[in-house]
């Protein structure tokens, strides 16, 4: 299993050619699949100021590892205008961190602080839920199977879904992490 915390900043490497380029600024989860479906990658440039935004689908991804993130040729990233599924998808508003999750039953779990997908099928396998502002609670684990609905102002979860976590969270340790 990978997490969306280890991916984010990963060098974006290609096979054909053996070039960076670029690294993973963020990824982007298809809601009806509930599987992480495009990287979107930053190339170039200084910071967050210059360079491109490119996108490679997860479909063209040879590898997920600890140090890069592998696809087969730089021909599979693509300019915004040549990802107009990853630019639907991101205007959807159907992002997995920082969205509220709630039970089936109506009860409110906390934020997504991270999630876990597996390297080879790109499916969720787990979402990790730290208590809302102001509330005092446990880390949640959610498995992947259990989610019911991700959508614009939250995400849905069976209501057998929690899976209780040993460490306790306070209020300034949420905001911090």
């Amino acid at each position: 299993m990978v997490r969306y915390e280890f991916v984010k900043g990963l060098p974006v490497i290609t096979m054909a050619e053996g070039k960076q380029i670029g690294k993973v600024d963020d990824l982007v989860v298809d809601p009806e699949h509930k599987a992480v479906s495009w990287f979107r990658l930053h190339s170039g440039g200084m910071g967050m100021l210059g360079g491109e935004r490119l996108w490679v689908s997860a479909a063209a991804v040879h590898g997920v590892g600890a140090d890069a993130v592998t696809i087969n040729a730089e021909a599979d990233a693509r300019g915004p205008a040549d990802a107009p599924e990853a630019l639907a998808l991101v205007k959807a508003k159907r992002g997995v961190i920082g969205n509220k999750v709630i039970t089936e039953n109506g009860e409110r779990l906390g934020e997504v602080r991270d999630y876990e997908f597996n390297a080879d099928t790109f499916a969720l396998t787990s979402l990790t839920v730290l208590p809302g502002m102001n509330v005092v609670g446990e880390i949640l684990t959610i498995p992947g199977d259990k989610v019911l609905t991700i959508g614009e102002d939250m995400i849905v979860v069976a209501a057998d879904a929690v899976m209780r976590s040993a460490a306790m969270v306070e209020v300034g340790d949420a905001v911090a992490a």
